[in-house]
């Protein structure tokens, strides 16, 4: 069975497909874009069909092994049946995905004013911190982040930290482009029509799942706090509220320096 080698120890080991028939699917998103609600509804989802949900990503979040060292043969996991890939908040460059093309992609974007200034918030005080199960770096340098977010005024922030969401987007557009079987959907999407995405990610991928378990699910995942809270993973939900939170100037600035993603997506 295929297994994730990291300095010299197997850390994850795939799971035998419970559906080896299944053709594969990957879920993925960009930070603070409705990526923990997708992972989480998909994963029920998977729950409910008995199918193999597999975040790699949160794997190595929740064990502490920083970005910049996924080892390469991460990609030994990927297989073109029998699983459900998710969790993912970039389109990884650490490892190849040898069937990527060949398998169903499901990408969920947001405006990324609102995803950066999401970011702010979540860095500065609510993201919860990676475990050590078998590296401590990455919580070092999330410890490190969180200071830096403490000590740097929001627009300055933003400024700064935008174009690392402007790049996530372009790399899922330039895949769109030559992907035969893809759909990126919008932030706004998944917030406000929580039936009708769940029903069109079914529909997309041939699976069938119950009309009434679309519908609890989508009661279940409807979390819309009635006032924002700032220290909270759920801090609001509502588009645009970049609009709320930077000055004009800071947005003017933005707004000219990514015109060409913001474009792209029909966010200006």
């Amino acid at each position: 069975m295929a297994s994730v080698n990291y300095k010299g120890e197997d850390i994850y080991a795939l799971p035998e497909s419970r559906h080896p028939d299944l053709q594969s699917v990957f879920f993925m998103s960009v930070h603070k874009s409705g990526s923990t609600m997708m992972n989480n509804l998909v994963k029920e989802i998977c729950r409910i069909l008995e199918y193999d949900f597999v975040d790699i990503q949160s794997f190595f979040f929740n064990n502490g092994v920083p970005d910049t060292d996924i080892p390469e043969n991460t990609g030994e996991i990927f297989k073109p049946k029998g699983y459900v890939y998710s969790g993912f908040r970039y389109l990884p460059h650490q490892y190849p995905i040898a069937c990527l093309t060949d398998c169903p992609v499901i990408v969920l974007v947001r405006d990324p004013r609102d995803a950066v200034v999401s970011q702010y918030f979540s860095l500065s005080q609510s993201h919860p911190m990676p475990g050590e199960g078998i590296d401590s770096r990455l919580r070092e340098q999330m410890l490190a982040a969180r200071e830096r977010a403490l000590n740097t005024d929001i627009d300055e922030f933003c400024i700064q930290n935008i174009g690392g969401f402007a790049k996530k987007m372009e790399a899922y557009q330039e895949l769109a482009k030559h992907h035969p079987n893809m759909r990126i959907f919008l932030y706004e999407e998944i917030i406000y029509m929580k039936k009708k995405w769940i029903l069109n990610i079914l529909n997309f991928l041939g699976w069938e799942l119950d009309a009434s378990d679309a519908t609890k699910l989508a009661t279940r995942f409807n979390v819309i706090p009635d006032q924002e809270r700032e220290d909270k993973h759920i801090r609001q939900v509502h588009p645009q509220n970049y609009l709320k939170k930077l000055k004009p100037a800071a947005i003017t600035q933005i707004n000219k320096t990514y015109r060409r993603v913001l474009s792209r997506f029909r966010y200006l």
